[in-house]
């Protein structure tokens, strides 16, 4: 398992602006039952999220390296969309122009109204090799498909998903609005946060998980706050992870 942690960077400097929790956060109705065999059958289907022009045998992979960098972003943002890996997953690195690199502003930009997707949101960069924590949950049918990726020195790691329904979702959505979130600004921040695009709530805001620390009372040392430390536990701890690919 990928562990969420707190690494520290040095702060990069913007203008800060507050933003609060909206007063009436919308919740789920539960309007079905999530059928979790059925959506765990539907999502590992050969075909979904199947790209025809690209994932047919007669696409050869040692073409990938010859797509403009719209065409590479299009496959990268499908592949951390996917359970599992895609015939272009082990393919990014840093050493060709055109291979996309993460970036948290992208990120928002891309998700931000984007159908059938509740919530997704990127933590980073890091301090192991600027990687960044990924998660895209996706509404597919009465269930929610949770994808989780871990791209590290432009590079996908680590893959897994999950399975949830309405009211885990909820669950998450909870401890999400008891942490201090702040404004997106138009200008990429390299400390260590997390970047949120919330459609079920028609917002976008971010968490600089540096400044979310505080001190440990028996050692002195700095430790994420409470509320942060509930996020990251519910992340690796709650949501039942199926692993399908790591390095």
């Amino acid at each position: 398992m990928i562990q969420l942690f707190l690494p520290t960077l040095i702060a990069g400097l913007g203008i800060i602006l507050s933003c609060s929790t909206p007063e009436n956060p919308k919740s789920f109705v539960q309007d079905c039952d999530c059928d979790t065999l059925q959506t765990k059958n539907f999502v590992t289907n050969k075909y979904f999220n199947r790209i025809a022009k690209y994932d047919t045998s007669s696409f050869a992979k040692e073409e990938f390296y010859e797509l403009d960098s719209s065409i590479n972003k299009m496959l990268w943002y499908r592949d951390i969309e996917n359970i599992d890996t895609t015939k272009f997953t082990n393919l990014w690195n840093d050493y060709f122009p055109a291979n996309y690199h993460a970036s948290n502003l992208d990120f928002v930009k891309f998700y931000q109204g984007k159908k059938d997707i509740e919530i997704a949101f990127q933590f980073g960069p890091n301090m192991d090799l600027w990687a960044y924590h990924i998660f895209i949950i996706k509404k597919v049918g009465c269930c929610y498909l949770v994808c989780r990726s871990y791209f590290r020195h432009a590079r996908f790691t680590y893959k897994a998903y999950s399975i949830i329904n309405g009211k885990q979702l909820d669950s998450l959505y909870s401890v999400i609005n008891d942490i201090h979130i702040q404004k997106i600004i138009d200008r990429e921040e390299f400390n260590y946060c997390g970047y949120f695009v919330d459609n079920r709530n028609s917002r976008k805001f971010f968490i600089d998980f540096e400044k979310e620390i505080e001190k440990n009372k028996e050692h002195e040392e700095q430790q994420p706050k409470k509320e942060v430390k509930a996020l990251y536990d519910f992340i690796d701890k709650k949501i039942v992870w199926t692993k399908t690919y790591g390095l």
